[in-house]
């Protein structure tokens, strides 16, 4: 094929020009040439370009949106031309964000790139089942299954499909790949699959060679071999069975309680838990420093309340507060129930599981069907402030415990309801109906804030603003996109109340200096991903020098780590409580600082995982924690 051909769909690829990819290709099989070459040697090789600009920060993910949709244009005109006879035989991968999680950007990336290396790929979406994977994988015969997550609190459904495979006894026809910011190569190993990477082009250079060491299809799917697959797992299954009948929350909390009971707290400390959190924030004298992992959901257990009651009624929610709270004797309690309330007014179909956090079961189709709610009675939003009422009274009544009220910010409300995927490529193709999308979440935002302080249903308020990141917008972007109406519209509210503006992102390398000192935040909640650290993931080493003075860090213990119940997986949370309250300590002192950071979890806690080990992280605070402070800061 003549080359200059090849650099004109290469090129129209890298500038996202989804018609000149369609004329191109068209033009591609007017003339008779290689379909497969050109898709090889032409679309993948502008995808690779554009993946090659993200590596190096020169382009961020509506570019490689805007770039994948201009590929695929070309692909479906060109994919049905290839001749099976030409020996372009693909391998068939299966793909989805696995059950209870809808953020779909990196799964999308890794499908775009899979897909420009050759690959055959069926794209489930978000949010899909886990036998929706092993359905789909033994209907194509597939060669790779994808999973990802974003969401700490979905991994877990990781593993049951794994399980599933291999009670199908198909697990070893396939490689299985996982992938997500907090997906390490550990919890990789654990689950039984085979790899994980940090960037798209990583993965798809694993899946390419691992795909070519499975050996013929044929084989690996014969009906001997499924047999032997069977029978291979059987023994691995039966004891993961035997096992996952007790239900660990509820167990844990049992014990938690009895010994509660038996001793109750121990020694009574210094200060309460209100003027050890306020003080931290405010860098005073404390004790010791604050405590608290977000075990929103799992403290569910205390009061044997299913996911789906603590999320909508209001009574299971304060009774798992304040239950939670009193048993683990935390310092405050954050009312996070899930990230869907805000797009569930706005229309979003939201889906209930017994004992997993909510999730969009579906997004709007079209930007003119969003109009502003009111919060009102049978909003999800004033369900939410009223469940956070009912949990604030009794914590500050009968614990003397702070509550952090907690809701979406304009952005994540529009993703939750669009779908990220769409909204981040409309910003580069139609960014006006955005910013007016934008503009109506925000609306509704600062209306739930409003609520929440009129009625006194927090003693603070935090905002989850997920987008700020620099690996998925660059903070122009970031801050025409949400910063902006954040800044001007969100945090007059909070100024207006006497708040001080709390933030949790997870996200894995912030704009921090948008989202701490352009707006003034108070107290920053975060996760820290050792293995991106050279992306831009920042961990207290790097936040405290740079902003402890206006602001308060939360944050960094893996959540993931706390699901492992057994003694080692206690003693390694203990441990790692100890080695973060030595290093931060230090760290406070260095930066003329003595209190303000509280020692946390970086992510939400699964709500399917053990008490112990949440325990165990608060029991190291409180029994090192004073003498520390004593040795280190004085």
């Amino acid at each position: 094929m003549d080359a200059a051909m090849l650099n004109q769909l290469a090129e129209a690829v890298v500038g996202g020009n989804a018609a000149a990819v369609e004329e191109l290709a068209n033009k591609v099989l007017a003339q008779g040439d290689d379909p497969y070459e050109a898709i090889i040697d032409g679309l993948a090789k502008g995808m690779i370009i554009v993946s090659d600009k993200y590596e190096r920060g020169e382009a961020f993910v509506p570019h490689l949106l805007v770039a994948s949709n201009a590929m695929y244009k070309g692909m479906d005109i060109l994919s049905p031309h290839i001749k099976s006879q030409e020996g372009h035989v693909p391998a068939v991968g299966v793909i989805g964000s696995i059950e209870g999680d809808v953020h779909d950007i990196g799964k999308n990336l890794v499908k775009t790139m899979l897909s420009a290396a050759g690959f055959n790929m069926i794209d489930l979406g978000a949010d899909v089942p886990v036998e929706k994977f092993v359905e789909v994988a033994k209907e194509n015969k597939a060669d790779l299954v994808s999973m990802s997550a974003l969401m700490t609190t979905t991994m877990v459904n990781m593993e049951k499909v794994i399980e599933m495979l291999q009670e199908e006894g198909i697990r070893d026809a396939m490689t299985v790949m996982v992938g997500g910011a907090p997906i390490s190569e550990a919890f990789a190993a654990e689950i039984g699959a085979d790899s994980t990477h940090n960037d798209a082009m990583l993965a798809t250079d694993w899946a390419k060679d691992a795909v070519k060491a499975l050996g013929p299809s044929e084989d690996r799917w014969s009906d001997a071999k499924i047999g032997l697959g069977k029978v291979k797992y059987r023994e691995i299954l039966s004891k993961k069975k035997v096992k996952g009948k007790t239900d660990v929350g509820l167990e844990t909390a049992k014990e938690i309680i009895a010994e509660f009971e038996k001793v109750a707290v121990k020694e009574k400390e210094e200060m309460s838990h209100m003027d050890r959190t306020l003080n931290a924030m405010g860098d005073k004298k404390v004790d010791r420093l604050p405590v608290y992992p977000l075990a929103c959901g799992v403290m569910r257990k205390f009061a044997n309340v299913s996911y789906k009651d603590y999320a909508l009624n209001p009574n299971a929610f304060r009774d798992s507060a304040f239950l939670g709270t009193k048993y683990l004797d935390t310092d405050t309690f954050v009312g996070l129930i899930d990230l869907s309330a805000t797009s569930s007014d706005f229309g979003c179909k939201i889906k209930y599981p017994e004992d997993d956090t909510p999730s969009s079961e579906g997004h709007l189709d079209d930007y003119d069907k969003i109009e502003v709610p009111e919060v009102k009675e049978g909003t999800r939003a004033y369900e939410l402030i009223q469940a956070s009422k009912l949990a604030t009274e009794k914590l500050n009544k009968e614990l003397n415990v702070p509550f952090v009220g907690f809701h979406e910010g304009p952005l994540l409300t529009l993703t939750q309801l669009m779908g990220a995927d769409r909204v981040l490529m409309d910003m580069k193709t139609n960014p006006e109906v955005v910013l007016e999308a934008v503009q109506k979440c925000t609306d509704y935002i600062c209306q739930v804030s409003e609520v929440f302080f009129d009625e006194g249903a927090c003693n603070a308020l935090c905002i989850d603003n997920l987008w700020s990141n620099n690996v998925i917008m660059d903070e122009a972007d970031y801050w025409k996109f949400d910063g902006k109406f954040v800044y001007d519209q969100h945090l007059p509210i909070f100024k207006e109340h006497d708040q001080p503006y709390i933030i949790h992102n997870c996200a894995d390398a912030v704009h921090y200096d948008t989202q701490i000192t352009k707006f003034g935040t108070k107290l920053y909640s975060y996760a820290y991903y050792p293995k991106l650290r050279g992306k831009g993931s920042q961990g207290h080493m790097d936040l405290i020098p740079k902003y402890g003075q206006e602001c308060c860090m939360m944050g960094e213990i893996n959540p993931v780590d706390f699901m492992d119940g057994s003694p080692e997986g206690v003693q390694k949370i203990k441990n790692d409580t100890e080695q973060l309250l030595r290093d931060v300590l230090p760290t406070l002192k260095e930066n003329n600082l003595q209190s303000k950071y509280i020692m946390a979890s970086g992510c939400e806690i699964p709500p399917g995982g053990p008490l112990s080990t949440v325990k165990a992280m608060v029991d190291v605070v409180k029994e090192l924690g004073p003498q520390l402070q004593k040795e280190i800061i004085g």
